[in-house]
């Protein structure tokens, strides 16, 4: 009775498990199959009967890895339950004897009796195929989000996208595009195996692909339209009537399904994803097509940013291209007018004229530094202003801004007011860069100040720091826009009717300029008609030391015989009347051809060579002189000043490297570094 009783129960839960959804088999410690429920049926194709054995069911089967690694029989979950490790909610491709691609949630719960000996392996499965197509894509995009749009690595960008897709998505994956020369290009192939993607890319030089086949990557970007080939069979391959060789290597690559996917944006094909399932035998469907339409439309919008990205960089070199080849073409005529000052300097001139002369060379020497700022425009747009600081006296450099700014003052009729200290008021900074800034607060003064009006500069020394204050009494500030006097391009539209309303860059450089310098500038004003005051505070440092009293003894190339080859004819003539006032014995010749056929060449001890000649450069004039055994010192003479200018002149055999326009200090310190002087 009791065993009448036992067995009904055991068909009751047997009734039960047959109307799960989820399949269901049960093992005994033999390892032979005692139950198996119509959902595992539906999945493995399993007979309805007992006493198969475990050995013989898993030789019929084949089992991967998420990564698509074949398992052999004896890794299977179940199998590894039965040496003492249970299995749960593991994902693997299942793949039928049908040839059925199918995700499976796996679980193995080992049964034991109340001795803990193994009775049963409780296997489950569910089908969670739909699930893993959902969740593999979800990844994709978001790893694929991850993914910068808008960089100059273009390739690295689309490879990083295709190995996404392999081998979750795809077995191989390919991306080509329309390049900036008008072609298709092919930017990356992805596969796991290494030897296959060589081996793709010889097959295709031999056999490229028929532009005019509806697969081929020209046709889907001439047409936009993709191309689904949802299942391909051994027998399409031989109707294609391939050569033997072409046909082989199309069967080493065991495509099963294909899809060619167009790349579009804003209506216009700029390349196209060719993804294909291989070895892993799985097919695409109309499902999997409509999901890689919606992500080549991502690329698309990738493809169309780098190339706005790319037209930006190439006009942004441009800009950087004509204005260094502008600062250049500037610093030729600038380099004659620097020696002839020093020329007069040096040779002495009446009492009368010293000011004059001084304020000149004063503001060559500034348009000198703002050349120098055109010339590494990157620094300003990279906010990378390099600070050259000595040792400044701030007081006669606000007297020398005031003094460059007495011909506006004049012309807008203001009244002066200056106050200074008795003493010196040193501080370390970029005395360039500082005078800037006081000009720029003193021309933002007069642009707010109508004619009458009152401007007042001051210098005051604190404990720790030095202020300068600009003050007016012009139109003033209002509430409104006083938070905003220092944002970039900001503009008061206030200004006077005469003054020019500038780019609103001055007040924004003054701040940048003043903060690099470890100092701070503010604004106040009491509002519209009460004029206006800016002070910047400027700290002095613990090391400042009272400024010595004499300079070190200049040293001159007295003696030296020097040669100046430079084709800008005035600038060679006025070098060369320069060192001979210096003390050195100077010649000119007026081309790299010129130089280079001087018999008396060794028997200069010092070559100043410009490098931007016609015909024969600086360039092939050292290195000629170099493999002649020419060992004396040579400097490189040139417009140009990037680091990367330097660096050349250094590798090509140059000294030394001068920036025109140069002057005395300039040539004495060259011939001091290169030891030409006592």
């Amino acid at each position: 009775m009791a065993l009448k009783k036992h067995a009904s129960s055991l068909a009751n839960v047997e009734k039960i498990l047959d109307t799960l959804e989820q399949g269901i088999a049960v093992f005994d410690k033999d390892e032979r199959l005692v139950y198996i429920n119509p959902a595992m049926r539906s999945v493995t194709g399993g007979r309805n009967g007992a006493g198969w054995s475990l050995k013989d069911l898993a030789q019929k089967h084949q089992l991967r890895t998420e990564t698509g690694d074949v398992l052999e029989p004896e890794n299977f979950p179940i199998m590894e339950a039965f040496h003492g490790k249970e299995t749960h909610e593991k994902i693997f491709e299942y793949v039928s004897p049908a040839d059925e691609h199918i995700w499976l949630s796996v679980s193995c719960k080992r049964i034991l009796d109340e001795d803990g000996n193994l009775q049963y392996v409780f296997t489950t499965i569910h089908n969670v195929t739909n699930r893993k197509s959902r969740t593999d894509k979800l990844n994709f995009l978001i790893e694929s989000m991850k993914i910068l749009s808008l960089t100059d690595d273009l390739y690295e960008r689309l490879q990083q996208k295709a190995r996404l897709a392999v081998p979750s998505l795809a077995d191989w994956c390919a991306i080509d595009f329309i390049n900036a020369e008008g072609a298709i290009e092919r930017a990356v192939v992805v596969h796991r195996d290494s030897s296959m993607i060589e081996f793709v890319r010889e097959f295709e030089k031999k056999f490229p692909a028929d532009p005019n086949s509806p697969t081929s990557p020209q046709a889907v970007i001439r047409t936009g339209q993709a191309q689904f080939v949802p299942l391909i069979t051994d027998e399409m391959i031989t109707a294609a009537r391939l050569p033997a060789e072409q046909e082989d290597g199309l069967r080493k690559l065991q495509l099963k399904s294909l899809m060619v996917v167009p790349i579009i944006s804003k209506g216009k094909s700029l390349g196209c994803m060719t993804l294909a399932y291989a070895e892993s035998g799985r097919v695409y469907t109309e499902g999997d097509l409509l999901f890689f339409r919606e992500f080549c439309d991502h690329v698309g919008v990738l493809l169309d940013n780098a190339r706005l990205y790319n037209e930006i960089t190439q006009r942004d070199r441009a800009k950087d291209i004509f204005l260094a080849s502008l600062s250049h073409e500037l610093r030729n005529p600038l380099a004659p007018i620097k020696t002839s000052l020093e020329l007069l300097r040096l040779r002495g001139m009446p009492e009368e004229y010293s000011e004059d002369i001084a304020t000149i060379e004063h503001q060559f020497d500034h348009m000198t530094h703002l050349l120098g700022d055109l010339l590494d425009v990157t620094r300003y747009t990279q906010a990378k202003i390099p600070l050259a600081k000595t040792r400044v006296d701030l007081k006669v450099l606000l007297q020398q801004a005031i003094r460059s700014s007495e011909p506006l003052i004049r012309g807008a009729a203001l009244t002066l007011e200056y106050s200074h200290p008795e003493d010196s008021v040193f501080i370390e900074a970029d005395e360039t860069r500082i005078e800037q800034a006081m000009l720029n607060l003193i021309s933002n003064a007069l642009k707010f100040t109508p004619a009458g009006g009152l401007l007042a500069v001051e210098l005051d020394k604190r404990e720790d720091s030095v202020v300068i204050t600009v003050r007016d009494n012009g139109v003033g500030i209002t509430a409104n826009n006083l938070p905003h006097v220092f944002e970039m391009y900001f503009q008061d539209a206030r200004a006077s009717k005469d003054a020019n309303p500038g780019l609103g860059l001055g007040l924004y450089l003054v701040k940048q300029i003043v903060e690099l310098h470890g100092g701070s500038v503010v604004a106040k004003s009491e509002g519209a008609g009460h004029g206006s005051e800016f002070t910047i505070s400027l700290p002095i440092g613990t090391d400042m030391l009272e400024e010595s009293t004499g300079k070190a003894a200049s040293k001159n190339p007295k003696g030296l015989r020097v040669l100046v080859v430079d084709d800008n004819i005035p600038a060679a003539d006025s070098m060369v009347r320069l060192l001979n006032v210096l003390g050195a014995q100077a010649e000119a010749a007026y081309s790299g051809g010129e130089a280079l056929v001087r018999r008396d060449i060794d028997t200069f001890d010092f070559v100043v060579l410009d490098v931007g000649m016609p015909e024969i450069t600086g360039y092939d004039v050292v290195r000629t002189l170099r493999e002649r055994g020419f060992k004396k010192p040579i400097v490189a003479l040139t417009g140009y000043g990037f680091g990367e200018d330097k660096d050349k002149a250094l590798r090509e055999g140059f000294n030394a490297h001068l920036t025109k326009p140069v002057g005395s200090d300039e040539l004495r310190s060259v011939f001091e570094n290169l030891n030409l002087v006592a």
